[in-house]
This record gives structure tokens, sequence and C-alpha cells, in this order.
């Protein structure tokens, strides 16, 4: 096969149902010159994939998460960009053609996103160097990018989540950006099992996001109260009001802002709260529902 425009990366684990849609809005795409490469993180049941030319499986020997999956990827692909979308959302059948539009302007693109349910994908312009910005609100998905294949750095397998986050820092170091505001990738919210990163290990990779790049935080004070501030919502989604505090706490010493105040102020009342009903707490069910989130 001659080396395609776009080689399409999807990580996958253990979600057979989920993939199969998935794989099927990469093969409705309006631009065809692309491979797909499936990497099944040494899924229980071996992943399946349709029968056409442009997709090719990969199977890792043993389960290593997400980042090491995707860097399986990257090494075996040949396209001239690389994109990548999780296997549990679905591309329009336009991305790779919103794709290009970007890469005519920056060797990195960047797509809007949308909810499956229709909820805003909270998405931002991004355009030029935005390393001073990249960290300082939500960063786009993963399958929101297209990127130069010899410019995309590898994934950081220390993170078991975040692990686009920490990517996203490296790669906006020098890179320009350019934004295509289209909505190119639907992301799906479920209460689904997550392969190694769950809510708390969301938390404990926030943290080891702060520890490794603590000359850029103690330079961006906006993505330092940022960051403080999503640890802190995690923390309460988990029940660990008073880590929560914690985290808010360090957010406003930082960067004071409205909104972390009245999350400071939820995290009290929901602890009293928990107080007040903590014996009636103890024989209620706890949900394991998980939302997306960095």
């Amino acid at each position: 096969m001659r080396n395609p425009i776009f080689t399409v990366i999807v990580a996958t684990y253990e979600r057979p149902d989920l993939l199969a849609k998935t794989l099927e809005s990469v093969l409705a795409q309006t631009f065809e010159d692309f491979e797909c490469l499936v990497v099944d993180d040494a899924s229980p049941h071996p992943a399946v994939v349709p029968a056409d030319p442009r997709v090719r499986l990969l199977r890792m020997s043993e389960n290593r998460g997400e980042p090491a999956a995707r860097n399986a990827g990257l090494a075996e692909a040949n396209g001239r960009y690389v994109t990548f979308i999780d296997d549990d959302d679905l591309f329009t059948h336009n991305r790779l053609a919103i794709a290009l539009e970007g890469l005519k302007r920056a060797p990195v693109a960047v797509c809007w996103r949308r909810g499956l349910d229709g909820s805003n994908g909270g998405n931002r312009m991004l355009e030029g160097i935005v390393r001073d910005t990249i960290l300082d609100g939500m960063t786009p998905q993963i399958g929101q990018v297209a990127i130069a294949r010899d410019l995309a750095p590898s994934f950081n397998e220390s993170y078991a989540a975040l692990t686009d986050v920490e990517w996203w820092l490296r790669v906006a170091a020098s890179t320009p950006f350019a934004t295509a505001p289209k909505v190119g990738l639907l992301y799906r919210m479920h209460g689904g099992p997550r392969n190694r990163n769950g809510l708390a290990e969301r938390v404990r990779c926030s943290h080891l996001l702060l520890e490794q790049h603590a000359d850029y935080f103690a330079s961006h004070p906006r993505a330092e109260a940022f960051r403080w501030k999503r640890i802190g919502l995690m923390n309460q989604k988990l029940g660990n009001y008073a880590a929560a505090r914690v985290a808010f706490r360090r957010s406003l010493l930082v960067r004071p802002e409205v909104a972390t105040i009245a999350h400071l102020v939820r995290s009290i009342r929901k602890n009293t709260s928990a107080d007040d009903n903590s014996s009636s707490a103890l024989s209620r069910p706890r949900s394991t529902t998980k939302s997306r989130g960095d």
C-alpha cells in the first residue's frame, strides 16, 4: 500500500460494539486517502475489524494502557498526517476533510467537538503558538487533532490518565496550531468501564502533571489555577471533600475566581451534608458512573 495522506489510530480495549460504530464512522469519510490502525490493547476477547483494505489490526501482547497503544500505532503509521479517535467516539463524515482545511495553515490542526447527546463541546480557537494558553482551560480531546507524523511526539506512558493533556503541552511548545471551527468529533458520555483511567487515576495524574511540569505552571498561573480547580472538582465527585477544599484553596491562592469560590463553598456544604447522613450512606450503593474530562 502506498503511503496515504492520513493514518487514523484507534486504541481499543474490550468495547466490541462501540468499536464497530467508531470504525463505521471512520470508513464513511468523504476524504478516502487514509489507513486506519486499530490497536487492541490485549483485550480478553480480541478485537474484530471490518474486512476493508484500509484497516489494519495490531494486537498488543499484554495490556499496557492507552498511551502505549497509541505509541504502537504511531510506530506503525504510514500516513503523512496522523489523527486519533477513542473507541467510544465517532467521526463526522467530513472529519478528515476538515483536518485538511486546518493543515493548509499549520502542521497541527484542531477541529471542534460535540457530544452525541447534543451537548456543547467547550471548543476553543487555538491559533499559532499556543504554549502559553494551551492549559488555561479544557484541552481538545485527542480525536480533535491532526498532526504531521514527523512532528507527533510519543505519549508519556507514566500517565494512565491525562496522557493527552501532557501530550498537548509538549506539542504546543513550539509547533503552530490552526483551528477549523467545524464539528469533526462526536464524543460519547457514558458510564461504561475505563481501562486504567478512572476518576481517581485522573486525580493522581493531575498531581503528577503539576510535579513534572512545575516550571511551566510556576510561570503560568492561569493554567495552575485551572488544574487545581479540576483536581478539586474530581475529588468532589469522588466524595473526597477535604481534598477538594485543599485543591480549591490552592487554586484561589494562585488566581482568585468567583466560580472557584462557589465550588469551595459547595464542597463545604456537601461535606456537612455527608457527615449528617453518614449512617444512611453506609447502606446506600455507590454509583460507578464515570464521566469525561481532564
